[in-house]
């Protein structure tokens, strides 16, 4: 399985590096919720940008298990370095829930997110614009994908028989059915039943027919063109979020 798109975004501002040259703030963690979200000593959350892990409490028995090593292999890391943890601040600052977005490293630039994937206990998901490690991750979670580590162990959900009990973070593979263009945005129906909604990307080549498998957050949200009409939508923001099978 190989990338299938990588725009010009992701080729100006994304590093092969697992550093960044963001600058760097010493901060002291005083709490970890899961994989990729924490709390600092200031009260500031934190949501780890460029990965996402499994949610504790959610999801099959082999999703909740690896989302609780994704939790303790962030805690790990933070105990580890106690003194020695800084926090880069992305571009995008901030989400819709008010979390600071960015990397937790030590003083060399490196943090738990390489080794979080390189395990299979997390998904590298682009979210433009913040793609300061996009390469990066990309090239940890392959080497997990081709071990067949932790969550690679675990296919992809059917974009035809996707239902409520899937939404959420979820990888979706299916076929291109329809494909439509608008003004500011692209979408992609996969098997007539999920539509992955482009903004702030590049242009898709015509792909309808091919088989995709695609990742981001699905929304149990209507979407209609004239007499079609779908159940689920997945929003994304960059192109590499989309790999042709």
């Amino acid at each position: 399985m190989s990338a299938f798109f990588l725009s010009a975004v992701s080729v100006s501002q994304a590093s092969d590096s697992c550093t960044s040259g963001l600058k760097k703030q010493r901060v002291e963690v005083r709490y970890v919720y899961d994989g990729d979200t924490l709390q600092l000593s200031d009260n500031r959350r934190v949501r780890l940008v460029g990965i996402n892990t499994p949610e504790l409490g959610k999801g099959p028995a082999w999703s909740r298990s690896i989302a609780k090593q994704a939790a303790s292999t962030l805690k790990q890391w933070v105990s580890l370095h106690k003194q020695d943890v800084y926090l880069q601040i992305e571009k995008e600052s901030h989400d819709s829930y008010g979390r600071t977005l960015g990397y937790i490293v030590d003083s060399t630039g490196l943090g738990p997110d390489v080794a979080l994937l390189e395990k299979g206990l997390a998904y590298s998901v682009a979210i433009a614009p913040n793609l300061q490690k996009l390469r990066c991750h990309k090239a940890a979670e392959k080497r997990a994908r081709l071990a067949g580590l932790g969550v690679w162990l675990h296919g992809p959900f059917s974009a035809s028989s996707f239902d409520k009990k899937q939404l959420g973070f979820a990888l979706v593979q299916g076929t291109v059915t329809r494909q439509y263009r608008f003004k500011t945005a692209e979408a992609l129906v996969l098997d007539e039943n999920v539509v992955v909604m482009l903004r702030r990307a590049l242009p898709l080549s015509p792909i309808s027919g091919r088989k995709v498998q695609v990742r981001g957050w699905v929304q149990a949200k209507k979407f209609k063109r004239g007499r079609f009409e779908a159940s689920f939508v997945m929003y994304l923001s960059h192109t590499s979020n989309v790999e042709e099978l």
